[in-house]
């Protein structure tokens, strides 16, 4: 949920230091060759460079090379971001599961493509959004009212599977339970919300726009989410599934939502994505984690010293 950056990005440039570096220590490397040459007992000079094995010199110099990195990340001053919501966010998250959703035009079928997004989603929301869950299909079942434990929501949905699914489409009734759900525990400043997910027509309870103006009125707002292909699919019975789409859009105008189409199960992802910003109203927190890294640095560097002396002692 966090991204990384530099307030001194410009400060990166001082990892030129490392190739800077690397140059002075060929050159002296080479000074001391020439000054070997004139040592009086030569043998003096191979007995000391054969007691630093390769491999310590190799080691000093992975040692000063992450340590610089970490100095100069340092100086750079590193943040990572959060998105947070401006408001306290109770969302309901109303998911059909009448029996259409077997079709299989999205594969391997909606109920899969829907669900498989939905934990995405849910993964990837702030942890303080309290979420509530809701299945419906001829009647609805409230799973749970919204809260912060989405782990619970998770198991759910990832339980979730064909041979639960149920003839009927009550959007109304859904609509209404989910309304019902969001109006317990909640306070004056929350953001309520409302994501209904469906690839049918409703065909009994109580009337959708009914449920819709209830819904505005009580302040929630309702995304909805409309389910399936354009040519739609056979499912058991063999009867075409149909797509009430006019009522989907009229149910997020009257709440002052917004009606999303989803055919393809990147469609949903690019949905889920969308309704971050629409539907918590997100922004961007800065923390500051350049004393991190200034740590790590100072640490790196006292080890490199301390390995330094037993690399480079027997040379002098």
């Amino acid at each position: 949920m966090g991204n990384f950056g530099f307030e001194w990005s410009f400060a990166l440039i001082l990892i030129l230091i490392l190739p800077l570096f690397r140059y002075l220590e060929r050159h002296f490397a080479e000074q001391r060759q020439v000054k070997g040459a004139k040592f009086s007992r030569i043998e003096l000079l191979e007995k000391a460079m054969l007691d630093t094995p390769d491999y310590k010199r190799k080691y000093f110099m992975i040692l000063f090379v992450f340590a610089v990195t970490a100095g100069v990340l340092a100086v750079a001053r590193p943040y990572i971001s959060i998105q947070i919501p401006v408001n306290p966010v109770r969302l309901m998250l109303v998911f059909d599961t009448s029996i259409s959703m077997e079709a299989d035009d999205m594969p391997p079928n909606r109920l899969t493509a829907a669900k498989d997004t939905a934990v995405e989603f849910i993964k990837k929301s702030p942890k303080n959004i309290k979420i509530g869950l809701e299945y419906f299909y001829g009647s609805s079942q409230v799973v749970m009212s919204p809260n912060e434990d989405h782990s619970k929501i998770l198991s759910s949905l990832s339980e979730l599977t064909i041979k639960d699914l149920n003839p009927g489409t009550a959007i109304g009734s859904a609509i209404d339970a989910a309304v019902n759900a969001l109006a317990i525990g909640g306070e004056k400043d929350n953001r309520l919300v409302i994501i209904l997910l469906t690839d049918g027509e409703s065909n009994q309870g109580i009337s959708p726009l009914s449920t819709a103006k209830i819904a505005a009125k009580e302040g929630i707002t309702v995304y909805t989410v409309g389910i399936g292909s354009e040519k739609g699919a056979y499912v058991s019975g063999g009867y075409l599934t149909a797509l009430d789409e006019g009522t989907l859009l009229e149910i997020a105008n009257i709440t002052g939502g917004k009606y999303f189409r989803a055919k393809t199960k990147n469609d949903f992802r690019n949905i889920y994505k969308e309704l971050k910003t629409e539907a918590f109203s997100l922004e961007e927190q800065k923390t500051e984690i350049t004393a991190i890294f200034s740590l790590i640095s100072l640490f790196l560097f006292l080890f490199t010293v301390y390995f330094g002396i037993s690399v480079f002692r027997p040379l002098f």
